[in-house]
């Protein structure tokens, strides 16, 4: 049978100092390297957070900048659309301007060839045009042949005749258009003078005839009265 031989541990009394101070110098080198490398973590982080300030800094300044340019180029757009429907609007009372000098310069052409017309005043034509609204341009011309032409001033009175239920009703022009106040109406021409304007007719109303009447402001009686079907121009 083999014996054990003893292990025998030699005990210096300055050991245990040794192994604390070990310990110690290992507790405080793991604590010295855990704050450095949490100051190198934490600096890492301050800088990348101040380079996402700097850089959110930047983005916002480019963001003004655009929303700036945005609404410059939006500004500079309204203001063009603008200007484009004011001309677009210019050129229309143009071209409406030229359709009503031309109508006006055909009807003189057929006022001075018409050899037919009669001496002293009368009404030539009656024209009526249904807008869509609902409402009627109206147009009728005032004339008058006499031995010395010269300018006169003449009254004119106009109404709408035409049924309201069973009723008969007249309703003058001051009734039927916004724009006359009260009649009659003083017109001073030579050889002619045309009038237009907007008829608003009531609800119910069925127009069957027009009646104008003309005179001189210093007569009493209509030297023309005269009465023009209802009728519509397609």
């Amino acid at each position: 049978m083999i014996e054990g031989k003893p292990i025998v541990i030699n005990y210096r009394p300055g050991q245990k100092y040794w192994l604390a101070l070990i310990v110690v110098v290992v507790v405080v080198s793991i604590l010295y390297l855990g704050k450095y490398w949490g100051t190198v973590l934490s600096n890492a982080e301050l800088a990348e957070m101040s380079r996402l300030v700097v850089n959110n800094i930047e983005l916002e300044t480019q963001l003004d900048e655009k929303a700036g340019e945005l609404s410059r180029v939006a500004l500079s757009a309204e203001v063009d659309m603008a200007a484009l429907e004011n001309s677009r609007q210019e050129m229309i009372g143009l071209q409406r301007q030229i359709y009503q000098r031309d109508e006006e310069l055909k009807l003189y052409r057929e006022l001075l060839q018409d050899n037919n017309q009669p001496n002293g005043l009368s009404v030539s034509g009656l024209n009526l045009v249904a807008l869509e609204d609902g409402r009627i341009r109206y147009l009728w011309v005032a004339r008058q042949k006499t031995v010395k032409m010269k300018t006169l001033s003449v009254y004119a009175q106009m109404w709408v005749i035409g049924r309201q239920g069973q009723e008969e009703v007249s309703l003058s022009l001051a009734d039927l258009d916004e724009q006359v106040q009260r009649l009659p109406l003083k017109l001073e021409f030579k050889y002619f003078s045309i009038n237009q304007g907007i008829l608003n007719l009531p609800e119910g109303f069925e127009p069957e005839k027009v009646r104008v009447t003309l005179r001189y402001t210093w007569m009493d009686k209509a030297q023309s009265d005269q009465k023009f079907d209802w009728e519509i121009e397609e």
